[in-house]
């Protein structure tokens, strides 16, 4: 079995990404460590197979529920088999887009179902971005204060997609906060459905997200923070380089430049960039990639800004964060490196070993800027 505490194996780290998600509703620990001990590491298609059978008996579950009139344990359900169909899709490759988009469509599925049964409400939205249009969710906030909301733009990193980042961000929701979800170019309807890959001027549809918040009559439009987890840690600090309406902007790691910091840091995310890029070779990913970086763009970064990257990730280079602070020009900056000190976690990528001590703590930074 393969460990997903202390992951050395990429089965072990995509569970523990899913086990750090399931402390917001993303799963059940106990259902997951079952399943982990019947596949082997390294078997790509016992974990397709084993993912799929986890999520159907789940969304069983659900619509059994559902049927009974139990709303809340059907809308649990959906959500956990929500993300079980996500796991099945991991490991597939770029030669195996149908089957990629197939899980995607069955993950999508059980969101949105789960969606409608949820309170807070959760809406189903589009967001116009010149000849392109990109859906996603608005999900209201939990008994917000008299007035208008603040609210927090979440964008995930290479592979996640808006029904997977909204248990990275439920917290936010929990504090009085809304929170909108989008599949912007790259990643998840974008890609999987549409064929929309991504682009290195992330502030084009970062902002046209942004014109859909403010233009909301809920919002309040001098109380919108930008939040990038992972690989937006690129994309979001590109977008508040170019848009001076936001309040914050918090990177769930920090990256500066995609080439350096993820391409050629981390040999086994190369296949996925260049899927996101249209399934280009790795040629045409280099020559692409030199446009996707902060150089001479942070300096116009002028909102207070946080980052929280771990000292030891292995996917995105700390260096990258670093370097992406020290450009900032914001004067209320923030670089908090998680070394493993706080009881031996969080050093790790987006610290999913840590995410009790990490979220509360990224999220009370920007309590105090919203």
């Amino acid at each position: 079995m393969f460990d997903f505490f202390q992951p050395t194996h990429p089965f072990g780290a995509q569970v523990l990404r899913l086990v750090a998600e399931a402390q917001q509703g993303g799963g059940d620990v106990f259902d997951i460590a079952r399943l982990c001990r019947t596949i082997e590491p390294g078997d790509k298609a016992g974990w397709e197979k084993g993912w799929l059978g986890l999520a159907a008996d789940t969304e069983a579950k659900a619509r059994d529920a559902l049927r009974d009139g139990h709303q809340r344990t059907a809308a649990q359900f959906f959500l956990h088999a929500n993300q079980y169909h996500r796991m099945a899709d991991v490991f597939l490759t770029a030669a195996e887009e149908g089957r990629k988009k197939e899980s995607f469509l069955a993950s999508q599925r059980n969101f949105r179902a789960a969606a409608k049964l949820m309170t807070p409400p959760i809406e189903v939205i589009s967001v116009a971005c010149g000849n392109e249009t990109y859906d996603g969710y608005f999900c209201h906030p939990r008994d917000p204060k008299p007035g208008k909301w603040p609210a927090v733009f979440l964008i995930g990193g290479a592979d996640a997609f808006a029904e997977e980042i909204f248990f990275s961000g439920r917290q936010a929701v929990e504090r009085g906060w809304a929170l909108l979800l989008v599949d912007t170019p790259g990643r998840g309807s974008s890609m999987y459905v549409k064929g929309i890959p991504t682009r290195p001027d992330y502030e084009v549809p970062g902002t046209a997200c942004i014109d859909w918040l403010v233009k909301r009559p809920e919002i309040d439009p001098a109380r919108i923070a930008l939040m990038g987890i992972s690989m937006a840690g690129y994309y979001a600090p590109r977008t508040a380089a170019f848009d001076a309406r936001l309040k914050a902007l918090v990177c769930w790691s920090g990256c500066y430049s995609i080439l350096d910091d993820l391409y050629e840091f981390c040999e086994g995310l190369r296949p996925t960039v260049r899927r996101l890029l249209g399934n280009v070779d790795d040629a045409t990913a280099r020559e692409r990639l030199r446009s996707f970086t902060m150089a001479g763009i942070a300096k116009n970064i002028t909102c207070p800004t946080l980052i929280s990257h771990g000292t030891k990730d292995v996917l995105m280079s700390v260096e990258g964060a670093k370097r992406l602070y020290a450009e900032i020009g914001a004067k209320d900056k923030t670089l908090k490196l998680q070394d493993g000190s706080g009881r031996g976690g969080g050093a790790m990528h987006c610290s999913h070993d840590y995410w009790a001590h990490n979220v509360p703590f990224m999220l009370d930074w920007l309590e105090q800027r919203l």
